[in-house]
């Protein structure tokens, strides 16, 4: 079967009423969306590719968020899927769609370089569990996305990629570690990505690029040794809706019979979810001790105050907690993250870039008794967070103290000051590294709005231990009663 093709700008309705994206917007179209056309013969796999290809092929030059494509690789597959859907065909959960890979995650066969010159010349010998995960439901790769080296830093920038770009504002970052999946997805040219979370990677990019990521609670998804063992460390979805996110997430998650932490069992998170009305949330500005732009204020109280309207109970908190929260946290990423880039530094130093020299050093400074009393601090976090989480729901807080921090910023040379006031230039304006120390937590980023500068803002919506559906509710409350992307006056202007 033959799908009939639209003109460029045409807008095309069924007969059920739905309007389908013209042509010149489809590369923004939902993966939930597009998978029910799809199933319904009212659009193709192949369609879709097209328009997604052709928007990164667009993009590309302006953002450089892309580090390797696969374009007649995904033409070809897409339309081995259009066929599936055409003759009805058993499909798979994700099937047809286009899906964007984070460098870090290792493809057997093809270049794996951790974003750095060290290790340009490096091939996979495997494929890691996600991806693997990933294929097996049917989504088609048709590009991987920019990292920093090593994954190390909160904005994405290195000396083998170069500078990777924000289409809201190309003056700023899209965020770090998984910067390129955030302006791949912001800018349309990607429907799915994967992203990992070691401090913030997923989180922080979502919310410099106005999209949504969730950070799973530890053990949900699997990864591979030694990074499995790491409670810090969290491999999940990015996307631009709540929906796609909690689509991808049930393709991601389940235990691996080679990951000792995953757990049992699986659980599958629903795409819809019932009003927050009665729901008791928390809220706390800035978790004690963060300084915060007053634009992030302003857009995280506007968020609040959509879910108050839909009937959810808000309320302030004082959290108490001090910046001996982020001292446990550089001394925890320095003494494990730290010293296996470390590893690296001996013979590659003159290669590497000045932020992963930084941590490599940073991490040779700590001792055993600083990582000890890091899980001393876990624990006091804790004993306030644990308490607050029987209270309430869920607890809300900005995900960036600001979103105004440069795409070429480096943190051994570059201030960052808000507010007047100067704070710690790696990760001081980032404030998602509490909850990777609150591992067990399960932390979705969804979009509140944009600053002085056009850039996207987000908030965390942090839930109890393992209760992954009560972010998504809430998420899905937030971006129902303002979603973005689904007009082009609500898109990156490039």
């Amino acid at each position: 079967m033959v799908y009939p093709r639209r003109a460029p700008t045409q807008t095309r309705h069924t007969n059920e009423g739905e309007m389908i994206m013209a042509k010149s917007d489809l590369h923004y179209m939902g993966a939930v969306e597009a998978l029910d056309l799809f199933k319904k013969k009212k659009l193709s796999p192949v369609e879709l590719m097209d328009a997604v290809i052709a928007r990164a092929e667009a993009v590309q030059p302006t953002i450089n968020s892309l580090s390797q494509t696969f374009f007649d690789e995904a033409r070809d597959k897409s339309k081995k899927a259009e066929e599936k859907y055409a003759r009805g065909a058993r499909t798979r959960a994700i099937e047809g769609l286009p899906l964007a890979l984070k460098d870090e995650e290792v493809l057997k066969g093809l270049p794996s370089t951790s974003g750095s010159l060290a290790f340009k010349d490096n091939i996979g010998e495997y494929t890691t569990f996600i991806a693997e995960r990933c294929f097996n439901a049917g989504g088609i790769m048709h590009a991987r996305t920019t990292t920093p080296e090593f994954s190390c830093a909160g904005v994405t920038h290195s000396k083998l990629w170069g500078v990777t770009r924000n289409p809201w504002n190309t003056k700023f970052t899209p965020g770090g570690s998984s910067g390129g999946t955030g302006a791949t997805l912001a800018a349309g040219a990607a429907t799915l990505a994967s992203g990992s979370d070691i401090g913030g990677s997923i989180r922080i990019p979502a919310s410099q690029s106005g999209v949504v990521g969730f950070k799973p609670p530890y053990g949900r998804n699997p990864q591979g040794h030694i990074f499995n063992l790491d409670f810090y460390c969290h491999t999940g979805p990015m996307a631009r809706s709540v929906a796609d996110v909690a689509l991808l997430q049930n393709v991601m998650s389940g235990p691996h019979n080679r990951d000792i932490a995953t757990v049992k069992p699986k659980i599958r998170l629903p795409l819809e979810y019932e009003s927050v009305k009665g729901m008791k949330i928390a809220w706390s500005m800035d978790l004690g001790f963060y300084e915060v732009d007053k634009d992030v204020v302003k857009n995280t109280k506007a968020a609040l105050k959509k879910l108050q309207d839909a009937g959810a109970i808000v309320e302030e908190v004082d959290i108490g907690w001090t910046p001996r929260v982020m001292t446990a946290a550089m001394n925890y990423l320095g003494h494990l993250f730290g010293g296996v880039i470390g590893q690296v530094l001996t013979r590659h130093r003159h290669e590497m870039m000045p932020y992963a020299v930084q941590i490599a050093e940073y991490g040779a400074r700590t001792t055993a008794a600083d990582f000890i009393e890091s899980l001393n601090i876990a624990g006091e976090m804790y004993d306030t967070l644990g308490p607050l989480l029987t209270k309430y729901d869920a607890l809300i807080c900005p995900t960036n103290a600001t979103a105004a921090i440069p795409a070429d910023h480096d943190s051994t040379r570059d201030k960052i000051v808000i507010n007047g006031v100067e704070v710690d230039p790696m990760l001081g304006w980032a404030m998602t590294p509490p909850f990777n120390i609150m591992s067990r937590c399960p932390v979705l980023n969804v979009p509140s709005g944009r600053d002085r500068n056009g850039m996207p803002t987000g908030i965390q919506i942090v839930g109890p231990t393992y209760e992954d559906a009560t972010v998504f509710r809430i998420g899905a409350a937030v971006e129902a009663a303002d979603p973005w992307y689904t007009k082009a006056a609500h898109r990156p202007k490039l």
